[in-house]
């Protein structure tokens, strides 16, 4: 299984190569990504994948486990004694040289996911023993939302400068579900799980409580996201919530089963196919370069 999952991903990036140096490639069918595991999903299918499998040429910089921080500022840094120096936006910079040399109709970005329930989320939540009014801190939540919400401005403001007549999606993930499962490959925990230890850590252990702060987490995720939607013609944000509704539907605590990114991929493709009023691998399928 694991030989034939990695020959499938390896035949999506190379036919999507193919696709890219050909230089006759219907514009609206390439792509340039930048994201986290949502679209780089190791030694399992992804977003990415399916979308290349469809037929589209897909420049991808996603990369599993990276921060929304990371891709627009940078957080690698060169320390030299008792002296740092930041190394800059390499992430950002390689995103808009793609997008400069291949002059992509859309790029697709899956952020922000890592900033909140990675290290960050024991900040957002109080002891359940300290008593609070409430077992968010939503002063400090709401603050790094603030932050999130600038940094994914900056990224669209970049992306638009480069190329204006480009448009980017983007999704707010789903509920994620607070089951304890970490990434597995042939039945060894790889890393992970990232909530429920998060959750325990601060005394929140029944399921009526742990609910609730992940939807709030998500809902002012996605709230933020639409308020973009609205401020930026050439952003479209696509809402995933209450799509996969059923923990069977999820591989573990924050990463989709196979079926829900080809569900996920679909939703992208309609997403295009409304932007340009027409179905782009129909409208050019004479000029598609297929999968062998």
């Amino acid at each position: 299984m694991a030989k034939k999952l990695n020959q499938f991903k390896a035949e999506q990036k190379r036919n999507s190569q193919k696709r890219i140096a050909s230089n006759t490639y219907p514009k609206e069918l390439i792509i340039v990504a930048e994201g986290d595991s949502w679209f780089d999903y190791p030694l399992k299918k992804d977003i990415i994948d399916y979308l290349r499998q469809k037929g589209y040429a897909i420049e991808n910089h996603a990369k599993a486990g990276d921060t929304l921080d990371n891709m627009v500022y940078g957080s690698e840094y060169k320390k030299k004694g008792n002296i740092v120096q930041h190394t800059g936006p390499i992430s950002l910079q390689t995103t808009l040289q793609s997008i400069k040399k291949l002059k992509p109709r859309f790029v697709l970005f899956s952020a922000g996911g890592n900033d909140i329930v990675g290290s960050d989320i024991l900040g957002y939540l109080n002891h359940r023993n300290s008593k609070p009014d409430s077992l968010i801190n939503k002063v400090i939540f709401q603050a790094k939302l603030k932050r999130m919400s600038k940094a994914i401005s900056f990224f669209i403001e970049a992306v638009h400068k480069t190329r204006k007549s480009c448009d980017i999606i983007m999704d707010g993930y789903d509920y994620a579900k607070v089951n304890g499962k970490g990434y597995t490959f042939i039945f060894k925990n790889l890393v992970g799980p990232w909530i429920l230890p998060s959750m325990g850590k601060k005394g929140i252990t029944a399921k009526k409580d742990q609910e609730p702060i992940i939807k709030y987490f998500v809902d002012e995720f996605n709230g933020m996201l639409a308020t973009l939607d609205q401020k930026y013609d050439y952003f479209h944000f696509i809402d995933l919530r209450s799509k996969f509704p059923k923990e069977n539907e999820w591989d573990n605590e924050i990463h989709l089963k196979n079926k829900g990114y080809k569900k996920v991929s679909e939703m992208y493709h309609a997403k295009m196919k409304n932007i340009l009023n027409q179905d782009p691998l129909i409208a050019f399928s004479d000029r598609l370069i297929a999968v062998e």
